[in-house]
């Protein structure tokens, strides 16, 4: 296949055209060359962490000692997808995300911490650095004695990175250049020694984003104080002022004027060791409820046996597994080299980050007034689990990109058939295809090909449902055009039912794969992907159908009208 990333297939991006790419999800991938390495990882680092890390004693004092830093950068968890040829272990995505996991469920500072230096610090260095960048700067980092960190976010430019103002100008030596503005919210701000920069450049009197590396001892260069934070308490979060700071034009970090590609294809990968992180925290929390519902007792019984409180659990249990599975089949493509995974990194994110945060706050429920008390570890799990659903992407952001940019291909073709109507006898070639591709697709459907018996029903509303998202997007784009854009509740509905999608295809993937090993050891499995495949199905049709009949309109005549007021103003007595 092409190396050209343009060209790379994309399993969500062919189900909004109707397509099952199934080679590209079946079979399941697993782990194969670290795994012994990855085994003595994590048995080293649950040892020290057992010995070493207090949580909440991170949480009360808001930073991660010194000596905690020092000690997983001797277990080598800095350097983990840094080639061995400068000083890292060059763990495959499967690897490191399945560590993410392992440190979230630790302590949330540290993972964020982590993923902040590894998942997208020093990752523009991995995709784009030279190899005189990175002989320079990753032997230090791959052993921890620097940090590094992912300078985006402006007071105006959160999720809109296109609006950063920060800008860097070449000197007329063409030696240097110079670089002034300020960055918000960044991750290791305060204890990072490498940053990747985003800034303005001028490209042939163009005005476009380049990436930099700028470190701590550049003059001019400053970070704030530490911001005081909701949750993740112990992680450094500042602001980075630049004032005339000289960057050698031997930082530019890509092309001249290519940062925003750079910039998405970090983030792409640092959203999946955050969901990664997420599912370990799922895990986390649900263990935690499921010991105290089988201890505590009201009415004579042990609350487990409550059918409410065992829902709860079995939510948990089925978010866990279906988000592991989703994200350990994303790092597969990612380890196959050749698949396009920007959907479905983004996918995994929100999926996750929703999964902690409902995981959360339903054993906060469990434990009921306890949970509310910093005593115990609910309260402190809530708080940190609530940024995950900003960070990298808030989510509503993130629905309208997979929906959008799942709905390109789409729009394109039907484009092409919107210019042939208007020359139909010069065009004929044209509407010939799409009447013949419309017949077949109204009276067939793709195929899930050999799936065990036992999947039967759940590949069945997958082929349904993958066919239901192509017609009813070919609708959607039919009817708005390209004011799709602005339909962001459409968007969020079509959104979800790719996520859906993709979780249902991930779980049966998995599940089919232990099946064909042996059918008698994958029970639970079994029983989790058909109770996630019912409820699924389900949502899709309901937002499938609400594309079309929907109360959208009456939502955003109340909004204005409340936004007229200011508030609500509405008075019973009046």
């Amino acid at each position: 296949m092409s190396n050209d990333k343009t060209h790379r297939k994309s399993f969500t991006k062919s189900l909004f055209a109707g397509r099952i790419e199934q080679s590209l999800v079946f079979p399941f991938t697993r782990l194969r060359d670290d795994k012994d390495s990855l085994k003595i990882i994590l048995n080293s680092l649950r040892e020290f962490a057992k010995d070493n890390i207090n949580a909440v004693e991170i949480d009360r004092t808001k930073k991660i000692p010194d000596k905690i830093l020092k000690g997983l950068a001797e277990l080598g968890i800095f350097g983990m997808i840094i080639p061995e040829e400068y000083g890292g272990y060059e763990f495959s995505a499967t690897a490191y995300n399945r560590v993410f996991e392992e440190i979230a469920a630790i302590d949330a500072s540290i993972a964020a911490t982590f993923g902040a230096h590894q998942s997208i610090g020093l990752k523009a260095l991995l995709l784009h650095g030279t190899e005189e960048q990175k002989k320079r700067f990753l032997p230090k980092l791959a052993t921890g004695e620097h940090l590094a960190a992912f300078a985006l976010t402006e007071p105006g430019a959160g999720s809109d990175a296109a609006g950063i103002q920060t800008t860097a100008v070449l000197n007329t030596d063409g030696k240097f250049y110079t670089l002034n503005g300020g960055k918000i919210w960044i991750t290791n701000g305060g204890i990072a020694d490498i940053f990747t920069v985003f800034a303005k450049t001028k490209v042939n009197d163009e005005e476009k984003i380049s990436a930099f590396i700028v470190t701590r001892d550049m003059e001019g260069f400053s970070s704030g104080k530490e911001e005081a934070k909701l949750g993740i308490r112990g992680s450094s979060t500042t602001e980075l002022t630049f004032e005339n700071v000289q960057v050698p034009v031997e930082n530019l970090v890509g092309p001249l004027g290519k940062g925003f590609k750079v910039a998405m294809e970090v983030l792409n990968s640092g959203r999946l060791g955050l969901a990664a992180g997420c599912i370990g925290g799922v895990k986390k929390v649900s263990g935690i409820a499921i010991d105290y519902a089988k201890k505590r007792n009201q009415f004579n019984l042990p609350i487990a046996k409550f059918e409410i409180i065992q829902q709860k659990i079995s939510d948990m249990a089925v978010d866990a597994f279906v988000g592991e599975s989703m994200v350990y089949l994303t790092t597969g493509l990612i380890d196959r080299g050749d698949v396009d995974y920007s959907l479905e990194s983004a996918i995994c994110k929100i999926f996750a980050s929703d999964a902690v945060w409902r995981a959360t706050s339903e054993a906060m429920q469990i434990a009921g007034g306890i949970g509310y008390s910093p005593e115990y570890p609910y309260e402190r799990a809530l708080r940190d689990a609530r940024i995950n659903l900003i960070f990298e992407g808030t989510n509503e952001v993130l629905r309208a990109f997979v929906a959008l940019a799942g709905m390109q291909e789409h729009g394109k073709y039907l484009q092409e058939v919107g210019k042939a109507l208007q020359h139909p006898l010069n065009r004929l070639g044209v509407l010939t295809d799409y009447a013949l591709h419309r017949i077949k697709r109204t009276v067939t459907s793709e195929k899930l090909e050999n799936i065990h018996p036992q999947l039967e029903s759940e590949a069945r509303r997958f082929e349904e449902y993958t066919k239901a998202l192509n017609l009813t997007v070919e609708k959607a784009l039919v009817r708005h055009k390209k004011d799709i854009i602005q339909k962001g509740l459409i968007l969020n509905r079509i959104a979800d039912v790719a996520i859906d999608l993709f979780a249902m295809a991930a779980a049966i993937s998995r599940v089919d794969g232990l099946l064909k090993t042996d059918a008698n050891k994958c029970g639970r499995q079994l029983t989790l992907t058909r109770l996630f495949c019912k409820k699924a199905w389900r949502r899709m049709r309901r937002n499938l159908r609400q594309v079309d009949s929907n109360s959208d309109e009456l939502c955003k005549e109340s909004a204005h009208n409340v936004y007229e007021t200011n508030g609500y103003t509405v008075d019973f007595l009046s």
